[in-house]
């Protein structure tokens, strides 16, 4: 009676796949956590863990705390942007600016971290957060063109019309709620509205 002999071949350890993480995921983790607490609650090490790694793992994509919120402010310039454009489209006029201001406004309530993070100086005049920036400004000042308005005061206005609803959105949000804020910002867009028209 034959007794079988225990393999002696040498055991495979398993070991724990490593979790792969993207820009795009990193970016996804920042934007929804500084939303969700603030800007300055976006750190590498809360990032990290969000997305089960070491928060070394994070260079691969970004260069440290300071790239990280970069990233974000790019990213959600980019989002202002786009939410700034659409509500323009098939808008003409007074109430296209009407319909920019309350769409700008509307970004700023529903991600607030990502808002405060558009404010972020960029690291030079031409980087991605620059460029981003004046994509909004462009959209902004299509608006004004499409109303009349050449170049230059078309530019002008979307400067003045962007320092104005951030003015408001600062002060509503020191504010708090409990206070007329939508008549009040009704009223600063047609002040916009006719001082430019003037």
């Amino acid at each position: 009676m034959s007794t079988a002999r225990p393999d002696s071949r040498p055991s495979r350890t398993r070991s724990r796949p490593r979790s792969r993480i993207s820009l795009e995921g990193v970016t996804e983790v920042a934007l929804a956590l500084a939303d969700r607490e603030g800007l300055e609650a976006v750190s590498l090490t809360a990032v990290a863990e969000a997305l089960g790694v070491g928060p070394s793992a994070l260079y691969t994509h970004v260069d440290g705390l300071e790239g990280l919120r970069y990233t974000v402010a790019v990213a959600a310039t980019h989002g202002l942007t786009e939410t700034v454009r659409d509500a323009a489209v098939g808008v003409a006029g007074d109430e296209a600016v009407y319909s920019l201001g309350t769409a700008y406004r509307g970004f700023a309530h529903e991600h607030p971290g990502q808002y405060a993070s558009t404010l972020l100086p960029p690291r030079s005049s031409d980087d991605e957060l620059a460029r981003a920036s004046r994509g909004l400004l462009d959209v902004i000042a299509r608006v004004f063109r499409l109303s009349g308005l050449d170049e230059e005061a078309s530019r002008s206005a979307a400067t003045a019309t962007r320092s104005a609803l951030h003015g408001f959105l600062a002060l509503e949000f020191a504010a708090g709620p409990g206070r007329d804020h939508d008549r009040h910002f009704r009223d600063l867009l047609t002040v916009l509205v006719r001082g430019i028209a003037a």
